[in-house]
């Protein structure tokens, strides 16, 4: 499980979310290290969130071996409503009571017209098992820090309020693999 390379955020902690931005130089550098990465493991599909980041990402990892290339709607990032691509600096300063509420409840918390991280773990975590009941052989997916942090959550047994606590770096790589003889998933952080 991958996190899409770097984008440019202008500087400041936003809420990106579903905001389509490419990845920026930094980002096509670590996406180019992805594929060096992965060219020499034995993988067969390659699933990504539809935003262009992990789209391009993706490609990076797919282009030495021309693995196939499922986009997954699922995986795109959690739907910050009227919050998207604004500075969480913004938000704390003009809507101090809900920047609070978010933090106290992060769980069911939802922006004006967004998703919250419950119903985006919904969406996720179905997607996910569908593709790992499904694939028996080894596959990449590449998608965002929410919800890569929701897949992790889940196979770690966290709470909610702990997400932020799971490191999602830009271009990091998880390696998931499943016991089937206990039925449950381990991880470690590779890369």
């Amino acid at each position: 499980m991958v996190r899409h390379g770097h984008i440019d955020t202008g500087g400041e902690k936003r809420y990106i979310g579903q905001s389509d931005i490419p990845l920026d130089e930094k980002g096509e550098e670590q996406a180019k290290a992805l594929q060096d990465f992965f060219s020499s493991l034995d993988i067969q599909t390659v699933f990504t969130s539809p935003l262009q980041r992990c789209i391009q990402t993706a490609k990076m990892i797919c282009e030495p071996k021309k693995l196939p290339l499922s986009i997954q709607k699922d995986f795109c990032e959690i739907d910050m409503g009227e919050w998207e691509g604004l500075a969480q600096s913004f938000i704390q300063q003009n809507t101090p009571e809900a920047f609070l509420q978010r933090g106290r409840d992060i769980k069911n918390f939802t922006p004006p017209h967004g998703e919250s991280f419950a119903q985006l773990s919904k969406r996720v975590l179905k997607a996910f098992h569908e593709i790992a009941i499904t694939n028996q052989n080894s596959i990449v997916i590449v998608a965002h820090a929410g919800v890569n942090r929701m897949i992790l959550r889940y196979i770690l047994d966290k709470k909610f309020e702990d997400i932020f606590t799971i490191e999602q770096p830009y271009g990091s790589v998880y390696k998931l693999t499943f016991e089937h003889f206990k039925q449950r998933f381990l991880c470690k952080r590779v890369l």
